[in-house]
């Protein structure tokens, strides 16, 4: 519903789990989702991420990225926390969006980060 609102297809929702290989991703949204994963696992950003982001965004841009960024980690962690139903209608505006698979791994494990995939 989010993404929908902000004018994402369907297809971007759902090629989002693998955004480091899809082709529809262009730089600039591979180093938002890469900046996303990174603060959202890590809750922290290497110097070298944060230099890329200082490059491609003005200061202004930059802080409304991480606002959104932290806000749908907040409203995430409340939904986990207390296993949040849909309502009626949310259920029907997502009901036929399709499935985007999160990587669970825990941090302690192997993630992307760890493999060099994100981060820097």
């Amino acid at each position: 519903m989010l993404g929908r609102s902000v004018g994402l297809k369907d297809e971007e929702m759902a090629a989002m789990a693998d955004w480091d290989t899809v082709p529809m991703f262009d730089d600039t949204d591979r180093l938002v989702l890469r900046y996303a994963e990174v603060l959202t696992r890590e809750n922290r950003v290497n110097d070298a991420l944060y230099a890329e982001l200082e490059a491609r965004f003005p200061r202004e841009e930059l802080m409304e990225l991480c606002m959104t960024v932290a806000l749908a980690a907040l409203v995430n962690r409340v939904h986990a926390t207390f296993r949040t139903d849909l309502d009626d209608s949310t259920r029907a505006q997502v009901a036929d969006a399709p499935f985007c698979s999160i990587d669970r791994s825990p941090i302690t494990g192997r993630s992307r980060v760890d493999t060099g995939k994100i981060g820097g």
